[in-house]
């Protein structure tokens, strides 16, 4: 038999507190460690062989931290990776919790467009909300022009159908004016010119109807992509405004005024690419054609290469 020595419940909770408080120590070097080790500490309950009721009651009395404070590294180790708290473990818990708790998007744009150390915690959390708003109009207007391509698609549909009916009508007419005209004299029903012009005389006022039917279609799908390529441009062409105003008064007095922020200019260049791509997107919906989308995509997956290429050189 094995002389491996088998620590008691006792011995397995002491040894991961001093593990806890030893991260606590080197919290820069070693912060990941010590979150995940309070989170399991919370998860195995081995608090209780410390002789703690709740996790709470032990971390208040045993590590010296709220409630809050140990549910924020708990939050940490959930949400973010060894690499990501390793990496910017300067910053401070509160920043390292705002960051967790953001969408994982939010916290990307986050990290790469603001200086994580310099910014403070009202700052950041100011930031985050701002970029979650943002993403939550953006989502919107997805599901606004999703809502609006799937009316037209069923409107195409019943389009296809009526002009499908149309088109049969007109058929069974052809057939029967081509049968009266093929019958010998002899057989002929009375007044059979009068009947074959009230059949051509239907046919007329069904090719008319279809006519201004279509007519009618093509003039309200125009105003529709019209109306949704003013809203898109009128919002962008705001925030565009705002930014070029900021970089021209930064430009007017070079002696007085410092430099521009390279974020102001990336926001203008970023607003002129979200029109242009809010456009595309209203397009490619009013006008569903797989060459165009195939086209998109190979541009957006170029341009992603191109910034990939840049943060390389």
């Amino acid at each position: 038999m094995s002389e491996e020595i088998m620590l008691t419940e006792k011995q397995q909770a002491e040894a991961l507190h001093k593990q806890i408080t030893g991260y606590g120590e080197v919290i820069y070097q070693s912060l990941y460690g010590m979150c995940t080790a309070i989170k399991q500490m919370r998860d195995s309950k081995l608090y209780r062989a410390l002789g703690y009721d709740t996790f709470e009651a032990y971390s208040d009395e045993k590590l010296g931290m709220s409630r809050a404070q140990a549910y924020s590294y708990i939050a940490i180790a959930d949400r973010l990776s060894a690499d990501f708290v390793q990496s910017t473990g300067q910053i401070g818990i509160q920043k390292l919790y705002l960051l967790a708790m953001a969408p994982e998007e939010t916290r990307t744009e986050i990290t790469q467009t603001v200086d994580l150390e310099s910014t403070t915690v009202r700052e950041l959390r100011e930031q985050i909300a701002a970029l979650k708003e943002e993403s939550e109009l953006d989502r919107k207007e997805r599901d606004n022009a999703n809502e609006a391509a799937q009316r037209w698609k069923n409107t195409a549909q019943s389009a296809q159908a009526d002009n499908q009916r149309l088109e049969d009508q007109v058929q069974s007419l052809t057939d029967q004016v081509r049968e009266l005209e093929s019958r010998p004299v002899e057989v002929a029903v009375p007044e059979p010119s009068h009947e074959l012009q009230n059949m051509q005389d239907a046919m007329r006022r069904i090719n008319l109807e279809h006519e201004q039917w279509s007519a009618k279609m093509q003039d309200d799908h125009i105003k529709h992509v019209q109306e949704i390529n003013r809203q898109h441009r009128a919002e962008t062409d705001a925030l565009r405004a705002e930014y070029e105003e900021k970089l021209a008064a930064a430009q007017a007095s070079p002696a007085e005024t410092p430099e521009p922020d390279s974020k102001e200019i990336f926001k203008a260049y970023l607003a002129n690419a979200i029109d242009a791509v809010k456009r595309m997107t209203a397009f490619l919906a009013a006008h569903p054609n797989e060459a165009c989308r195939a086209q998109a995509e190979r541009f957006f997956a170029a341009a992603m290469k191109e910034v990939q290429n840049e943060q390389t050189v």
